[in-house]
């Protein structure tokens, strides 16, 4: 990978120390100390000796009592150049290059030096070609061996290795032998051209311009040289050769103050630390990248920076964030006239339109590059690209175009005897064996490939084990298959434990090295035949090994820091990741809470796999094979959008019915009433309730269903209940409603276009007035004697982060939420702002909340909604609260108007006052809305996430009375009655005792 490097004009240490004495003491300096190759390397002194203030201070000294001073000028330039203030080195460089003397040579090199640290690719050869010009024109061969290594790489990137390296011969032949710095300038471009077309002679060449640069004590061009070594070790497969250079090379840059090149050196690091499976060290560096790019004005590192942050993105299957990233860093290699750099990011927009579906575009986009690739000689992009490309044509089952690339790939990598190169291509050669069913094949390749992995590349380990439990399982060794399925599970594990960023942890299951579809399909496949097979209990602790792990770590340690009293002091996250294993069959039979309860966990198979479900009762655990879960997802899709648009699609509510609820019903004992699904992929999007039964009846006309993450989870959740079985007084509730917004509108909000609603939203401000949701507020308020309504400016950020969230029992939203289903950014419920808090409370910021909550509602548009993360289900608002604390939380699939939530709102707070538990109370609200003839779009859009089992001690409005009216009733009754039993006979009162205790009793647990 052909990256531009900034042209460098080395120190000198002696000479320019000499230089800056002489111009210190006043003296007037020798012809030679005047050159603008002696100044160039004093003004680079300057900047890595820290002492650039000093200089430039003497240089102004200077030119103010000489304005026509063209040697200070020069020197200013260059100082302001090496500290990015690229303005005033433009301003001063152009002053000068109006000459026609050496001044004017070496102007025209600082601005191509200036443009080309930026990414000014076309700006930078212009300059490089005056420069040029006026050299040969003056016979300066120093000035002519500096323009055509610049040069060099210009036409490189445009016109192929070959050209490049023409120039550097040219260069050569000129280069003076008083000119080391220069030498080794040389040395290193064609050890650059010579890694990129993987071509011997790259580690001699470096070797030679470190040499050179140590010996010169020339900070820079050492950390310059090192990179082109790293890059030919890199390009070889030394992946962890190549990174230790690089850190090298990053201390130089650390210590020359070169903020420009350090940001490309920790990029470099980024593309092997990704290829390492180090993501979260990778993420730390990108950012740290970008924020030197910046800070140095260095576009082409910015740009780069878009690329890793777009690949690290595709490499965990984040496809919004990559379909961002990567456009932008085509657009700005574009913009700095770099082909070479925008075919870089171009190399991996196929993975993105695959990921759309769009094979055709995929095929089109990859050949695209790959013919530049050939044609410019870059032999390691062009083997990357037909690995890209047989993905691409597995993907369309074109098996003979797949076949073709990867064997054109084997040939390269022979041709340069890359080892490690065809080493990579036996994951590629199983993959294709596995999809053409060659079984013995599809195992020779992947043990192939396992046999030359390092042991601590787990991802890619996982990858090659997943497909041979496939291998296995379409045998029929269904215990080998369990087992190797189990090492790649343990494998990730391993790896995930590593990562201290939470993102990226949530993100494990779907992380790859590349773009390999069909990950996922392995697993399912896997899973689907262990079940049929009769390994049903083996199978489950498989799946349930695959949901919902970061949310039931957050779980356990949330529980942990609350059973402590304390926070986490740092080992606490680990302790409990390492001590949590996955829920089996077993534990979750016996945890059911009664024979009405079932659990139905849902694998869905891609990529043609089937899909599995299992069905969990108290006396039994069976599981049934559905349609391919891809095959569902249109469906399901059009039939959640015509219930939220109000319409009956019939057809579709029993067409799902049939294949995807029907079988699990079937596997069910008579009795069953309650339903708690764990779904996935798009199953998430599902609303179970209104799928059509056989008797043509919607299905929560018989049962309540309530959703899950996982089993471990619903396991946790019923543990944390037990613990915090609420106590008999009436529960303590918060309710927020109508808040300020900033920037707020008029009118009513259930008109508010979708695109300008989220546009508000990611302003920061702009967001329509909920007037109703202070109605709302108050409405559920009436239900808790013991209620705290927060509306308007009251409604606030900062009081929900600072408040004591840990005696209400109930906290109720009813606000705007924006939930992104794309990405795991740009969700947010929206509160008031101020007091240093924009208003807008993020997934994270309910995650770090300290809740003790049996029930929080989020009355808000789409609260339920978010991205589908394999592995851990949707990431949104309802998984973080469930991690602070929360017992159940009632959320929205889809946008809901105000007076329809109100009116479904009362229903249930009063079905929850009666003593029903919360999934039995939406149930009741929803049955409610039915017999009122409420279109399915009403009540559908509301689930339970979470404990549908919990209860809230609430009370029904009118029948609360302030504590002391309540003791002097009770005064007043018991000297009623005990007047009453005087009256009668001795010991009535305790005969009566007994019956009103009972009485008591009977109606509390009602």
């Amino acid at each position: 990978m052909l990256r531009r490097l900034l042209p460098l004009t080395l120190a000198f240490v002696s000479v320019a120390s000499s230089a800056a004495a002489a111009a210190a003491a006043g003296a007037t300096p020798e012809p030679s100390g005047e050159h603008p190759r002696v100044l160039a390397r004093a003004a680079l002194a300057a900047v890595e000796g820290d002492s650039a203030i000093t200089v430039a201070a003497r240089w102004q000294a200077r030119l103010r009592r000489t304005p026509a001073d063209r040697a200070a000028e020069f020197a200013l330039a260059t100082l302001a150049r090496h500290r990015y203030d690229y303005a005033e080195a433009e301003r001063r460089y152009r002053a000068l290059a109006t000459g026609a003397d050496a001044y004017a040579r070496y102007a025209h090199l600082g601005l191509a030096a200036a443009a080309d640290a930026q990414g000014l690719m076309a700006v930078a050869e212009a300059e490089f070609g005056r420069a040029l010009a006026g050299a040969r024109a003056a016979q300066d061969r120093a000035a002519e061996s500096e323009a055509l290594l610049g040069l060099a790489f210009q036409v490189a990137t445009r016109q192929g290795i070959a050209a490049g390296m023409a120039y550097l011969d040219s260069a050569g032949r000129v280069l003076p032998p008083d000119a080391p710095d220069l030498q080794a300038d040389a040395h290193r471009r064609r050890a650059v051209l010579l890694a990129v077309q993987s071509a011997p002679g790259a580690d001699a060449e470096a070797a030679a311009c470190t040499r050179i640069a140590r010996g010169l004590g020339a900070l820079r061009l050492e950390a310059h040289c090192l990179r082109a070594a790293a890059l030919d070790l890199r390009l070889r497969g030394a992946a962890d050769s190549s990174l230790v250079v690089l850190r090298q090379a990053e201390r130089l840059h650390r210590r020359a103050r070169d903020r420009a090149m350090l940001a490309e050196t920790l990029l470099r690091e980024v593309d092997i630390l990704r290829g390492q499976g180090a993501f979260g060290t990778a993420k730390q560096l990108l950012a740290e990248g970008l924020d030197e790019a910046r800070a140095a004005h260095n576009l082409l590192a910015v740009a780069s920076a878009h690329v890793g942050l777009g690949t690290l993105a595709l490499q965990v299957q984040d496809y919004a964030t990559a379909a961002e990233q990567l456009p932008q860093a085509v657009r700005l290699f574009e913009q700095q006239g770099d082909p070479s750099g925008a075919m870089i990011a171009r190399a991996f927009l196929p993975t993105l339109y695959a990921a759309a579906g769009d094979l055709a575009g995929a095929a089109r986009e990859a050949d695209s590059v790959l013919a530049w690739y050939r044609r410019t000689g870059e032999v390691s992009n062009e083997f990357e690209m037909l690995r890209t490309r047989a993905s691409v044509a597995m993907r369309a089952r074109d098996w003979a175009r797949a076949a073709a690339a990867l064997a054109a790939a084997r040939r390269l990598a022979t041709a340069h005897a890359l080892d490690d190169w065809r080493a990579a291509l036996e994951l590629d050669e199983g993959r294709l064996a596995l999809y053409r069913g060659a079984l013995p094949a599809a195992e020779r390749h992947l043990l192939a490939y396992l046999r030359g992995l390092d042991s601590t590349a787990h991802v890619s380990r996982h990858e090659a084990w997943l497909r041979l439990a496939e291998v296995h399982a379409r045998r029929g060794e269904l215990a080998r298959a369990a087992q190797e399925l189990a090492r790649a599970d343990d494998l990730l594990d391993r790896w995930r434990a590593t990562l201290a960023d939470d993102e990226l942890r949530v993100l494990a299951f779907q992380a790859k090295q590349k773009d390999y579809y069909e990950d996922h399909a392995s697993a399912a496949r896997v899973l689907a035949r262990l079940a049929a097979g009769g390994h049903v209990e083996a199978a489950f602790a498989l799946a349930e090994r695959r949901r919902a792990r970061e949310l039931a770590d957050r779980m356990a340690q949330a529980d942990a820091l609350r059973a402590g009293g304390g926070a986490d002091t740092g080992g606490l996250s680990a302790r409990v990741r390492s001590q949590r294993g996955p829920a089996t069959a077993a534990e979750v039979v016996a945890a059911l809470p009664d024979e009405r309860t079932a659990l139905l966990e849902y694998v869905a198979g891609t990529d043609g796999a089937p899909s599995t479900v299992f069905v969990l009762t108290r006396g039994s655990v069976r599981a049934r094979s559905l349609s391919p879960g891809d095959s569902l997802a249109g469906d399901i899709s059009r039939f959640a959008a015509l219930l939220e648009a109000g319409l009956d699609p019939d057809t579709l509510a029993r067409r799902l019915g049939a294949a995807v609820l029907e079988p699990a019903l079937d596997a069910l004992p008579a009795g069953v009433t309650r339903l708690i699904v764990v779904p996935d992929g798009p199953l998430h999007r599902l609303p179970f309730e209104a799928l059509t039964l056989r008797d043509g009846r919607p299905a929560i006309t018989r049962y309540a269903v309530s959703l899950a993450p996982s089993a471990a989870v619903t396991l946790a959740l019923w543990r944390r209940a037990a613990r915090d079985t609420a106590a008999a007084e009436p529960t303590a509730l918060l309710a927020f409603g109508d808040p300020a917004f900033a920037g707020e509108q008029s009118g009513d909000p259930a008109r508010t276009a979708t695109e300008p609603f989220r546009t508000a939203f990611a302003r920061r401000g702009g967001l329509p007035r909920l007037e109703g949701s202070g109605r709302e507020a108050r409405e559920v308020a009436r239900f808790a004697p013991a209620a705290i309504v927060r509306l308007r400016g009251e409604a606030s950020e900062a009081f929900l982060k600072r408040a004591d969230l840990g005696r209400f029992g109930v906290i109720h939203f009813a606000t705007h939420a924006l939930v992104d289903d794309a990405t795991l950014d740009r969700t947010a419920l929206a509160l008031t702002p101020g007091d240093g808090e924009d208003g807008f409370v993020t997934p994270a910021d309910l995650a770090d909340l300290r809740l003790a909550a049996g029930l929080v509602v989020l009355s808000a548009c789409r609260t339920a909604d978010g991205k589908v993360v394999q592995g851990e289900g949707v990431q949104g608002l309802t998984a973080p609260l469930l991690g602070a604390g929360a017992h159940a939380v009632v959320a929205t699939r889809w946008q809901v108007g105000d007076r329809t939530t109100v009116r479904l709102m009362q229903d249930f707070y009063a079905a929850l006052a009666a003593g029903q538990s919360v999934g039995a109370a939406l149930r009741s609200a929803k049955l409610a809305a039915l017999r009122r003839g409420a279109p399915a779009g009403e009540w559908a859009a509301f689930d339970v996430v979470g404990d549908p089992l919990t209860r809230v001690a609430l009370t029904p409005p009118g029948r609360t009375l302030p504590r002391w009216g309540g003791a002097a009733l009770g005064l007043v009754l018991m000297i009623a009655v005990a007047a009453w039993v005087r009256r009668r006979r001795p010991g009535a009162a305790g005969a009566l005792a007994g019956p009103l205790a009972g009485a008591q009793a009977e109606g509390a647990e009602r």
